[in-house]
């Protein structure tokens, strides 16, 4: 009788056993790239702390470049499309829904990134004012020499320059970059300072303006269907040819990734020293955008959807991974509009409108970021903050996070604007510096991840007008064949 039992449980854990290995092998065969990219994820942590363990930094130089390489190629051919696809996708997007829709849907889009950003600030800001990292002993931290900063900055100029940069003089200049304001000190024949603004041209895609050009030209198009049928038609068409050309880069993403995050982690010079310095300070980052990734956008997704958060979460894993390597939401996007549209179900009259938007104007985890980073500093400096002053950082930080580039450590950038705002001193940043580039792939999980939420929440609070859409466009293509 005991050899019966025993045979039957062991055939029974086999059964089980082999029914699990079946499972995993059809997810691994249906999902490939989502495996490859989370196992190149892994490999690149393990090879970039087995470098920075074992080879001197003296020598790691050459090394880092060249583990980097071939994560640069990634990058530069993420980058690449995202001009076309970024015009493509919100003048289709747009241009194929009626003007009202084209109201409502981004007056709930433009909503719910204020409403998740001004939450992401307002967690940062507990979260520090409870955890204090910076209140050890300020002699703990270490200079570092041979960062620069620019302290001439302030909110009025920022918040100006985010105009200018929305309506560009010229919309092919804008492909290649925009004016910012750069201030000069200048000394007076008496002795006085004073600051001269100018106006500089900086290099780098204007989003901003690209995207309010587009959508502007979406609505037109939506307004005049049948004299824009033919432009649409080539807008379309571009817009096919590019996500095609994602498809391709994409199955090219786990080598860059692998070798991306390799190559960040080699080249960390002191990881001990760096731990010691900031350990609080990074955990505290990491429980504000674990709590904000994990508690608050799921709560937001399930009281807007009513539906389960995790299978959502679980289809844009291949977007997060991609977040996480490039530590960039513009490059991510991509893999993010393939992520909602064929996975996710999401519309594509929704995402192709609300991703660009999103990846450009929602930066939760930045917010949260600076947020934590300004008062951190404060407690650091021995600087006391009234609550008048803790406001001004948690609407500065808001406003800061919707003026940054979706591109690696622009929050850096912005952070100046912060700290001006409420008069603490920048000099600061540059130990911050020592472990941006960790905790900025952590924040652009959360914005790529808020942007993905975000398409949901609009498609269901715009439900009632897809439908009527729907049925136009049947409607259409009755007649079109009768």
């Amino acid at each position: 009788h005991y050899y019966i039992t025993n045979n039957l449980s062991l055939r029974i854990m086999n059964i089980t056993f082999k029914s699990i290995c079946d499972k995993t092998w059809k997810v691994i065969l249906k999902d490939k790239l989502f495996v490859f990219t989370v196992v190149a994820v892994i490999l690149g942590l393990i090879l970039g702390v087995i470098i920075q363990q074992e080879v001197t930094p003296y020598s790691t130089d050459l090394l880092v470049v060249l583990l980097k390489f071939p994560g640069e190629i990634l990058l530069r051919m993420l980058k690449c499309i995202i001009l076309p696809l970024v015009v493509a996708s919100v003048i289709t997007g747009l241009g194929n829904i009626n003007a009202k829709s084209c109201g409502k849907i981004g007056g709930v889009a433009v909503a719910y990134y204020i409403s998740t950003t001004v939450i992401a600030a307002i967690l940062g800001l507990c979260l520090v004012s409870i955890i204090r990292p910076g209140s050890g002993d300020q002699s703990d931290f270490i200079s570092k020499d041979g960062v620069t900063i620019n302290e001439n900055t302030n909110t009025l100029d920022t918040i100006m320059d985010l105009l200018r940069a929305a309506f560009p003089d010229n919309i092919v200049e804008a492909t290649f970059g925009k004016d910012a304001t750069e201030l000069t000190e200048i000394t007076r024949d008496d002795g006085s300072k004073y600051l001269k603004r100018n106006l500089q041209f900086k290099s780098g895609i204007n989003m901003i303006g690209v995207i309010v050009f587009a959508i502007v030209v979406g609505v037109i198009m939506s307004l005049y269907p049948e004299e824009s049928a033919p432009l649409m038609k080539v807008v379309q068409a571009v817009n096919d040819v590019t996500m095609r050309l994602v498809t391709l880069i994409l199955w090219y993403s786990p080598i860059g990734i692998f070798f991306l995050i390799a190559g960040q982690f080699a080249g960390v010079e002191n990881f001990g020293e760096m731990v010691a310095q900031l350990g609080l300070y990074v955990v505290t980052v990491l429980v504000g955008i674990a709590i904000h990734f994990f508690i608050i956008l799921p709560s937001i997704f399930f009281a807007f959807t009513r539906s389960n958060p995790i299978p959502y979460y679980y289809n844009m894993l291949p977007a997060l991974a991609t977040a996480f390597g490039t530590a960039s939401s513009s490059a991510t996007m991509p893999v993010t509009l393939k992520c909602v549209e064929e996975k996710n179900g999401i519309s594509w009259r929704i995402s192709r409108f609300v991703i660009p938007v999103g990846a450009t104007i929602n930066m939760d985890g930045t917010a949260l970021y600076e947020a934590v980073a300004c008062l951190f500093i404060a407690q650091v400096k021995g600087i006391s903050l009234n609550f008048g002053q803790v406001i001004v950082t948690g609407l500065t930080a808001t406003l800061a996070a919707v003026g940054a580039a979706g591109i690696p450590s622009a929050g850096l950038v912005t952070m100046v604007m912060v700290l001006n705002a409420v008069g603490l001193p920048v000099d600061m940043l540059a130990v911050i510096l020592t472990v941006d580039w960790f905790l900025d792939r952590f924040r652009t999980m959360t914005n790529v991840m808020g942007d993905a939420l975000g398409c949901a929440v609009v498609q269901s609070m715009c439900s009632k007008e897809l439908a009527e859409m729907d049925q136009d466009t049947e409607l259409q293509m009755v007649g079109e064949k009768s």
